[in-house]
């Protein structure tokens, strides 16, 4: 608040002195705003060990799975990052299987508080002794300087979190 004073007697051109206006300068913190949470992925699933594993699991094919993957490194990772474009090897790569992601989103007309969102998946697996629980989700497809409501995203469930790790 103190900086705000600080700004507003200058543009009103207050007669103060020059030691007054110097230690309000001095003393005065700069508003640093804290960092955004993270999001965090939890829930970790012990049934799979590799993408093979991991394509059985959700009774998906492997061959999709590995040309989504393979179309994803391409578009979306640095180049010293990028997933192997062999399928032998791919395949082979170690993944994490989880069930929930947690988003943290800006409370409403606040500047610094965070609701955290939890987006759950669990694929064909039940979910607290019910049936399966797969999260619907806002997906941004293309750019959001689309014209339209929707800016580019679109509705889908969420199927599965995963992580991969390259291990070379």
């Amino acid at each position: 608040m103190r900086l705000l004073n600080v700004n507003s007697l200058r543009r009103c051109g207050a007669n103060l002195c020059d030691d007054v206006l110097g230690y309000l300068v001095k003393t005065t913190s700069t508003v640093s705003t804290p960092a955004p949470p993270r999001r965090n992925l939890k829930g970790r699933r012990d049934d799979l060990s590799d993408i093979l594993d991991f394509c059985q699991v959700l009774g998906v094919s492997l061959d999709r799975i590995c040309l989504e993957l393979i179309r994803y490194s391409r578009h979306n990772l640095p180049t010293q990052c990028r997933l192997p474009e062999q399928l032998a090897l791919l395949q082979l790569l170690p993944v994490e299987l989880l069930t929930q992601l947690e988003i943290p989103v800006l409370a409403f007309q606040e500047t610094d508080d965070y609701d955290i969102h939890r987006a759950r998946c669990t694929g064909t697996h039940r979910f607290r002794n019910q049936e399966s629980r797969n999260d619907w989700v806002w997906v941004q497809a293309r750019s959001e300087d689309m014209h339209g409501a929707l800016r580019g995203r679109l509705l889908a469930t969420l199927v599965a979190l995963f992580n991969i790790r390259d291990c070379s």
